[in-house]
């Protein structure tokens, strides 16, 4: 069915009707008018026409949407995709189909899964019911397909990293610099959780990544670094091919950084908040000299000093977070020094770990590899992200001139100070 309208066209002096039509919403445009389904494979769908209807706060979708009521075949991992699709998709679970979809009961929502596609897998209940929505990237509407099933098995609920480990569950080296080359510097970041050693440093690893808080909008769930199943299908290390880099949803860091040779510099990140009132650490690391590890600061035999003063490898320290309100929240890290050696990787590796205590000097200290580690039991909530990037370095006016681990006014002023007593 087509909705016609008599639209009048101004053309100079005269002008004339044109009828304009446009296809109706779809049926299951509604929340209210969700379709209930159960277990189906690649179900045909159009959200061309259909509006929004979402949470107020549009935590996980802002554009057009349409509505699935699902009711579990099984008890266990119950998976929804879009693979297939012709746009840009995005997607979101909500546990129940009667109450209104919010931020707290959204149990997963995932942009790109399969390419541009999405998927998510989530722990179901036989016989209870758990709301679909169906939208698109942004403003992105399209044809596509959905498929729904329920295998019953476990669903993986941690969250790990995803840099280069060369203790891991193969026994085989990583690669640093350059990422996955054949040789070069090798890598001792720590990354699998339990390597089978029984020794450290550990990698972090967040329980229940979805519990509290995490980073940005998307997590996908993993049991181990190297091994086991994992949400985004490809573990987020393969030693045996020497590939890292491999979670799909490290999304929390806010591009392009800017780090400038022997400068205070901060950055963006966004801090996803599912249940207030709980405390939160922010900690990040960066391998400034490229030596494949996160150890170097004042407490170990190798010290980056510049002229700024002493350049530490954990470079933002147990940042405290608190009264952190539900949803979505843009921060600004402490300001910290960044570095540079003059020939080598102008890519860098840096690590970001959200949870629930400050980092105390992690797992195994003064071992190789310990910078960036977690605890022996792990943290409860929280996310670790990986990254390997080119830091921009251009120099910048704004930064911390009086090295308070901030950048204000008060910067302006120590600026001004040091301009007229050394300049002429």
């Amino acid at each position: 069915m087509n909705i016609c309208k008599l639209k009048w066209v101004p053309a100079l002096l005269l002008g004339f009707a044109q009828v304009i039509c446009i296809g109706a919403p779809p049926a299951n445009d509604d929340r209210q008018n969700a379709k209930s389904v159960g277990n189906v494979t690649d179900q045909a769908f159009n959200t061309t026409e259909a509006t929004y209807d979402g949470p107020e706060d549009r935590l996980c979708m802002s554009g057009k949407n349409i509505w699935y009521c699902y009711t579990a075949t099984c008890s266990g991992g119950a998976t929804v995709s879009l693979c297939g699709s012709s746009f840009d998709t995005k997607l979101a679970v909500y546990d129940g189909c009667s109450s209104t979809p919010t931020s707290g009961n959204m149990l997963r929502c995932n942009d790109d899964f399969c390419d541009r596609q999405s998927q998510i897998t989530f722990d179901a209940v036989a016989g209870q019911q758990y709301l679909i929505q169906v939208g698109g990237f942004g403003d992105n509407t399209g044809e596509g397909l959905i498929s729904i099933s329920c295998e019953g098995t476990a669903v993986t609920e941690s969250d790990l990293g995803d840099a280069p480990d060369s203790t891991n569950n193969f026994g085989s080296n990583m690669t640093a610099y350059p990422k996955g080359g054949p040789s070069g510097v090798k890598a001792h970041y720590p990354t699998v959780y339990n390597d089978g050693s029984s020794t450290g440093p550990v990698g972090p690893i967040h329980l229940n990544p979805l519990a509290v808080a995490h980073l940005d909008q998307n997590i996908t769930n993993e049991n181990e670094a190297d091994t086991g199943p994992d949400q985004d299908v490809f573990n987020n290390i393969k030693p045996q091919t020497n590939s890292p880099d491999n979670d799909k949803d490290d999304d929390g860091v806010i591009f392009p950084l800017n780090m400038p040779q022997c400068r205070w510099t901060t950055l963006d990140y966004i801090v996803n908040v599912i249940k207030p009132g709980t405390n939160l650490w922010v900690n990040v690391w960066c391998d400034w000299n490229r030596d494949g590890d996160w150890d170097d600061d004042s407490n170990t035999n190798q010290t980056l000093v510049c002229s700024k003063g002493i350049v530490s490898e954990w470079a933002v320290q147990n940042q405290y977070l608190i009264n952190l309100p539900a949803g979505l929240n843009q921060l600004t890290s402490r300001a910290f020094l960044s570095w540079h050696p003059d020939n080598g990787s102008k890519e860098i590796w840096m690590r970001i770990s959200l949870s629930e205590k400050p980092w105390t000097g992690g797992s195994d200290p003064g071992a190789r590899g310990n910078g960036g580690s977690g605890p022996q039991d792990g943290y409860d909530i929280g996310e670790t992200e990986d990254y390997y990037f080119i830091p921009g370095k251009s120099f910048l006016i704004c930064e911390d001139y009086n090295g308070d681990g901030v950048i204000n006014n008060e910067d302006l002023s120590a600026f001004t100070s040091d301009w007229l007593e050394n300049c002429p």
